[in-house]
């Protein structure tokens, strides 16, 4: 004889509660095994695998409408395999829009310049389109930074082939690279993090800031502190 489990027991059993399991059955995706004639609902292990299979396409994003198709459909072995792939893509997708929504949040707060420019939405805006587009301007200042460096081995190369003096090396080397730094400087400017100021800093407090790759330490013209500002395109 079969055992027979009482629908508290179940519901007990699975963690669920036992009007999850009388709308399982008012929407015939399990039933119970029989119905007493007092009205008590009895179950089977037919009927509880049948249950933990509906919770566990449940867990993983199935709808109620898919799985119902899925316990009535004679082929659901290959509907399921569909439904599968169906699914592992889509879970796929909002992971990735999950993850890009996670690094845009952890990016702003990185940045820290937000806070002081809420009282004007356009400027948030406008900052984190500017601060976006560096990406772009760094990868053309690098390439280009790269060329300079290129042309000026090729530079010293042919001096010491032709003997010449390394003064004139040097002097190609510290042209190269005021040029370079000025070309850069043309193509930013900074956020105060503590005001929300946007400037642009004079040409020698820019070379001797230190910074990072996306931060300068510079001093804010309108609230007078020094502090690490956000790097972003002037265009």
């Amino acid at each position: 004889m079969q055992e027979k489990y009482s629908i508290g027991e179940v519901a007990k059993m699975l963690d669920i509660s036992t009007r999850t399991l009388r709308f399982y059955d008012e929407k015939d995706l399990v039933k119970p095994a029989y119905i007493e004639e007092n009205g008590y609902r009895f179950y089977e292990k037919e009927q509880i695998k049948q249950i933990e299979l509906i919770l566990f396409l449940k867990d993983i994003g199935f709808s109620l409408k898919q799985i119902k198709i899925l316990v009535q459909d004679q082929h659901g072995k290959q509907s399921l395999e569909l439904l599968l792939k169906q699914q592992y893509q889509e879970n796929k997708q909002k992971i990735n829009e999950l993850t890009a929504k996670q690094k845009q949040i952890e990016h702003l707060q990185k940045i820290g310049v937000l806070s002081a420019a809420l009282t004007n939405f356009s400027d948030i805006t406008s900052i984190m389109r500017k601060e976006n587009k560096m990406t772009t301007v760094r990868r053309k200042i690098l390439i280009f930074l790269i060329m300079l460096i290129i042309i000026e081995l090729i530079g010293i190369s042919l001096m010491y082939a032709l003997r010449l003096s390394p003064i004139i090396a040097i002097v190609i080397a510290l042209l190269g690279a005021v040029f370079f730094s000025k070309y850069y400087y043309d193509r930013v400017e900074y956020v105060c993090p503590n005001c929300g100021n946007i400037f642009i800093p004079s040409f020698l407090a820019f070379n001797l800031a230190p910074h990072t790759p996306k931060f300068r330490k510079l001093t804010c013209p309108k609230c007078g502190k020094k502090s690490y500002c956000l790097e972003i395109s002037r265009e």
